[in-house]
């Protein structure tokens, strides 16, 4: 190793550096946005069903329509985006999100909702590979993780924003305005990033020479060389992952999207005081990912050492809340330790990911993965839907549990195996 390599110093977020200021930050707010418009139907649900006379069931299809395009999208965006459309795709995106939002506020028919939420999803499944292609354009190679796992915390803060937003809207106006009101900043976004993101750093005027020639130079160290879904189909690991990563993020939307109606046949209260409440467990996991980032990137132990124990604890507090019946009070703490543990490690997942599978084939592989997370967000949302008891909607979530706990035990596995081949390694 190098006397260079030993004195360099961790990636760090630099707001005084334009690849931060006039990119990360458009980024991070256009990722906040778009899971605004992609969750705020959960605080409607309940007027929205009682208005159209939609069923539990019903609704679980309807949270689950958004995934339907959102699975379509994602490939055939991240080929074109790779052919320097990245921006475009973006821009044109978020016009497509803000009207499909303001459109699920005008329907009056179950068809025209579940068509408002698969155009919604067709235009968010395209958002983030373009997202990762302006990543690989403007960030060098050691600060990647750290801009990704930037964009990750808009998950949970922007559904604690959202939340008491949304409840304040439907209170103040109805649920209509709220959809219509909240479709807004999408279409103001765009703008924004048509005239203030440029497609590549050597065209954007605002750049110094020196952080120019930086970006461009480094950008391509360490970034994975092609590969083919074949390769990756033939690596056990990556289906591993790919079942840890379904598990999740079934529970992740089942929790995104149902916990306003739980919260709700809990307490009784109206949409804002819902709203307030499901602030709550967002706001302990944007805490906790921040804490356990910190703590991950501080003590330097492999990151599977955090992941497994934090969804672990998410699906046991699902598994309480349904099978320990001690109050109202309970069940709310066991929805707070659950959502709030659920998003803790997100932010090194992807970056655990990519230790674990060979650089030549980590663009497939995280492709695949993240495919079969999409597959979770569908299933997740339609199940609590499908199996929920009347005046009970969190009756489904031991499932959700179980799955989870399941993907903490493949977590453990594999890291368990990774970390004892590394020590073989390092002794011979």
């Amino acid at each position: 190793m190098t006397k260079t390599m030993v004195n360099e110093q961790p990636p760090r977020i630099d707001f005084r550096q334009a690849r931060w200021s006039r990119v990360g930050v458009p980024l991070f707010v256009t990722y906040f946005i778009c899971f605004m418009d992609r969750t705020n139907i959960s605080v409607a649900s309940p007027h929205l069903a009682e208005e159209l006379q939609l069923s539990a069931a019903a609704m679980g299809v309807v949270f689950s329509a958004f995934f339907w395009g959102y699975v379509l999208s994602g490939m055939p965006a991240g080929a074109w985006a790779n052919r320097g459309h990245a921006k475009t795709i973006i821009v044109v995106c978020m016009v497509i999100i803000g009207l499909a939002a303001g459109l699920t506020g005008v329907v009056h028919n179950y068809p025209v909702l579940l068509a408002a939420r698969v155009v919604l999803g067709l235009a968010e499944g395209a958002i983030f590979p373009a997202f990762a292609v302006m990543f690989i354009s403007w960030f060098p190679s050691r600060e990647r993780g750290l801009a990704v796992a930037l964009t990750m915390y808009t998950v949970p803060l922007s559904a604690a924003v959202m939340a008491p937003l949304s409840g304040w809207l439907i209170d103040l106006a109805n649920w209509r305005a709220m959809f219509i009101i909240q479709a807004i900043p999408a279409i103001l976004v765009a703008v924004w990033l048509h005239f203030a993101v440029t497609e590549r750093p050597e065209d954007n005027p605002h750049l110094s020479d020196e952080e120019r020639d930086y970006i461009v130079t480094t950008r391509t160290v360490e970034t994975a060389d092609e590969s083919t879904l074949l390769q990756v189909f033939a690596r056990p690991t990556v289906w591993l992952l790919a079942l840890v990563y379904f598990f999740w993020a079934m529970g992740i939307y089942a929790l995104t999207l149902w916990l306003p109606t739980v919260i709700g046949d809990l307490t009784g209260e109206g949409s804002l005081m819902v709203g307030l409440l499901t602030a709550i467990p967002f706001l302990c996991g944007t805490v906790a990912m921040y804490v356990v980032t910190k703590a991950a990137v501080t003590t330097g132990r492999s990151l599977g050492y955090f992941i497994a124990p934090c969804i672990g604890l998410s699906g046991a507090a699902m598994l309480a809340q349904h099978f320990i019946d001690l109050g109202v009070a309970f069940s709310f703490a066991m929805l707070v330790l659950s959502a709030g543990s659920i998003y803790a490690a997100l932010a090194l997942w992807w970056t655990w990911v990519m230790q674990i599978v060979p650089r030549n084939q980590a663009g497939a592989s995280v492709g695949f993965v993240n495919l079969c997370g999409n597959f979770g967000g569908l299933v997740g949302p339609l199940l609590i839907g499908l199996v929920a008891t009347e005046g009970n909607t969190a009756s489904g979530f031991w499932i959700v549990g179980v799955g989870i706990l399941i993907a903490a035990t493949v977590v453990m596995v594999v890291d368990a195996r990774r970390t004892r081949s590394q020590a073989l390694e390092q002794s011979l």
